[in-house]
C-alpha cells in the first residue's frame, strides 16, 4: 500500500510558499537599501524649497539640472578634484609598490611566528583612524609637514598598507613556486621576475589593491580635515562637509549633487572591474 505521507520537501505546494516567501523578503531588502539611493538621486533635480515641502515627494515636480551646473561651474571645482585626483594616484602607487615586496617575503619566506606577524600587520585596521589623529598631527607639526600633500600621502599610504600586503601575500603564495624557479633557471633576476611573471599573474590581487587603495584615499576625510587649513588644499569629501557650514540653511538638493558627483568615479571604475576584486578577495582570504 503506497504511503499517504507527503514531505514536506517534496511537495511542490511547499516549494512554491518557499519561493514566494524568499522572493518577498529580497524584495523588501531590495527596496529598504535603493530608496534612499534613489531619493538622493532624485533629490539632485529639485530645488531646495522643494525638499521641505510636506507631504514629501520622491519624483521632484520640474527637472532640473541646477544643481549640477552650478557645482560643475564653481570655480573652486577644479582645484578640488585635482586634489583628490592627485592623491588617490600618489597613494595607490605607493601602496602597489611598497606592498608587493613584505607580501612577496610572507608567501615565500618561512620564519617563526610568520602567520602571526602577517595578522599583527592587520591591526590598524581595526583601529579606529580617528584614534590616531591627533599622534600624527604632533609628528606632522614638529616635521614641518602640515597643509602639505607629503602629509597626507604618507598617512594615506600608512593605512592602506596592511591590507593590501594581506591579500597580495594570499595571492602570491597560491603562485606555485615551479614557476619562479624555472625563471630563476634561465637567468632572470628577482625584480624581473616579480614585474615580468608574479605581477601579471597576480593581477587579480593587484586590481584588488588598486581598487581599494583608491575607495579610501578618495573618500579619506579625518586625515585631510586634521593635517589642512587652506582651502586649496580640500579635497572633494572635505567640501562636501565644507557645505554643511557655508550654506547656512541646508541646501539638500545642492549637497546630494556634490555626493553623487564624487562617488561617481569611484562606482564606474568598481563595475568595470567587480569580477576582478572578487577574485583577488578570494585568492587572498584562501591561503
Amino acid at each position: 500500500m503506497p504511503n499517504s505521507k507527503t514531505h514536506a520537501g517534496s511537495n511542490p505546494a511547499y516549494h512554491r510558499i518557499a519561493n514566494l516567501i524568499a522572493w518577498t523578503f529580497l524584495t523588501l531588502m531590495m527596496i529598504w537599501l535603493f530608496l534612499p539611493m534613489i531619493w538622493s538621486v532624485t533629490t539632485t533635480f529639485k530645488t531646495a524649497i522643494e525638499t521641505y515641502r510636506v507631504p514629501v515627494k520622491i519624483l521632484p515636480e520640474n527637472l532640473s539640472f541646477h544643481n549640477y551646473i552650478k557645482i560643475l561651474t564653481d570655480s573652486s571645482f577644479p582645484r578640488y578634484l585635482f586634489n583628490t585626483v592627485y592623491l588617490t594616484v600618489v597613494t595607490t602607487l605607493l601602496t602597489v609598490i611598497i606592498s608587493i615586496w613584505p607580501a612577496y617575503a610572507f608567501s615565500r619566506m618561512k620564519f617563526k611566528f610568520q602567520h602571526i606577524l602577517l595578522l599583527f600587520i592587520m591591526i590598524p585596521r581595526l583601529i579606529p583612524r580617528i584614534s590616531v589623529t591627533i599622534p600624527l598631527y604632533k609628528i606632522i607639526v614638529s616635521a614641518g609637514l602640515l597643509n602639505t600633500y607629503t602629509a597626507l600621502i604618507i598617512t594615506y599610504t600608512m593605512t592602506s598598507l596592511p591590507f593590501a600586503v594581506w591579500i597580495l601575500s594570499g595571492v602570491f603564495q597560491s603562485i606555485p613556486k615551479e614557476i619562479e624557479e624555472s625563471a630563476f633557471v634561465d637567468g632572470a633576476q628577482l625584480i624581473q621576475t616579480m614585474f615580468r611573471i608574479m605581477i601579471p599573474i597576480a593581477s587579480s590581487g593587484v586590481v584588488t589593491v588598486i581598487i581599494f587603495t583608491v575607495r579610501e584615499a578618495w573618500n579619506e576625510f579625518p586625515f585631510v580635515l586634521s593635517f589642512t587649513n587652506s582651502a586649496t588644499m580640500r579635497t572633494l569629501p572635505y567640501q562636501l562637509y565644507m557645505f554643511r557650514d557655508t550654506l547656512g540653511i541646508e541646501d539638500w538638493p545642492l549637497i546630494n549633487t556634490f555626493a553623487i558627483i564624487t562617488i561617481i568615479p569611484i562606482l564606474v571604475v568598481y563595475f568595470i572591474f567587480s569580477k576582478k576584486v572578487t577574485s583577488g578577495i578570494i585568492q587572498g582570504a584562501l591561503k
